[in-house]
């Protein structure tokens, strides 16, 4: 098992599918944003990582990043 401790304060980039979804979203409520995050914090009970990007959070799987 990956830890995900080991992702905070670096950027990542989410899975292409991932990011589409999240671009749909983000286009109806009129924002736009690159695929780049940065990991703010890291659960390693549910393995789900808090990322942001200017003004936007997502939270996310570790299986659904990778390093930048």
């Amino acid at each position: 098992m990956e830890n995900p401790d080991k992702y905070v304060g670096h950027i990542v980039r989410l899975e292409q599918n991932v990011f589409q979804r999240l671009i749909a979203q983000a286009r109806r409520s009129g924002n736009e944003f690159e695929n780049r995050f940065l990991v703010a914090t890291a659960s390693r009970r549910l393995r789900k990582l808090v990322c942001y990007n200017a003004d936007f959070r997502v939270t996310v799987s570790v299986s659904e990043v990778a390093l930048v």
